[in-house]
């Protein structure tokens, strides 16, 4: 399973509507497990995917697939872009 963040912007003030979660999970496959927002993110808000893929490259193009969907989905969306579909990697310091 991967968690994959999808990284979103808009150009004014307009908020996500209130159904993006449950848009997200109806128009994705059935290898999405769970749907996070993080709407207070900075410098843009953020969507967790967890997804069930064989490699981290599929998981990055489903959640660029879902959200492209969701968008196609919701007239509203068309306000908001995906700046990035990725997988956060986060840095392992050395343990002594």
């Amino acid at each position: 399973m991967y968690l994959v963040h999808l990284t979103i912007t808009t150009a004014g003030d307009i908020a996500l509507p209130a159904e993006i979660k449950q848009m997200l999970a109806t128009t994705a496959p059935d290898a999405l497990e769970h749907v996070s927002l993080h709407l207070q993110a900075r410098p843009h808000p953020v969507i967790s995917l967890f997804l069930r893929t064989a490699s981290l490259q599929e998981a990055e193009t489903m959640a660029r697939q879902i959200w492209e969907r969701a968008v196609d989905a919701i007239p509203q969306m068309s306000e908001w872009s995906l700046l990035r579909a990725e997988v956060p990697l986060i840095p392992c310091e050395d343990v002594e």
